[in-house]
């Protein structure tokens, strides 16, 4: 099942969009290897979970430390169905989902497919600040290895 996770800062108001195809059991926070990266003391290395039941999205809390969706806290655990346009809250994080099939349907019917709300800065489809912190490790190594070899 195709999925589009609309991930929202909620300290600096920065939305960070991602599309991602949902087979099997997808997990979500601090660790590395995540499809939408998560940081923040309060968040687990898995803190929830997207998975497919009976062909419906399900989502899973896995932390202590508190899931919600739509406003309701989720129980460590038990899943619950997820619908598009349901907002996932974890700390620190507002994360709207979109289903495709959902987006398709709507496209096909007429109806206007509804909209993120508007918060200050967007910048969609940012770099894992991981993949930048190791490209500008590498830029510098081979400025100082330019630098030696010249003098």
């Amino acid at each position: 099942m195709q999925v589009t996770l609309i991930r929202l800062d909620t300290s600096t108001q920065e939305a960070t969009k991602a599309q991602i195809e949902i087979e099997d059991r997808v997990f979500f926070g601090r660790q590395l290897g995540s499809p939408l990266t998560l940081q923040g003391e309060a968040l687990s290395r898995q803190h929830f979970a997207l998975f497919i039941a009976e062909e419906r999205l399900m989502i899973e809390n896995l932390s202590g430390n508190g899931t919600s969706l739509n406003g309701e806290a989720l129980t460590i655990k038990s899943p619950s169905s997820v619908q598009s346009g349901d907002v996932v809250e974890v700390p620190g994080y507002q994360i709207r989902v979109e289903l495709q099939e959902a987006l398709q349907n709507e496209e096909a019917e007429g109806t206007k497919v509804p909209v993120w709300q508007t918060y200050g800065k967007m910048a969609l489809n940012f770099f894992n600040p991981l993949e930048v912190a190791l490209l500008l490790c590498v830029i510098a190594c081979i400025c100082l290895f330019t630098y030696y070899v010249a003098t």
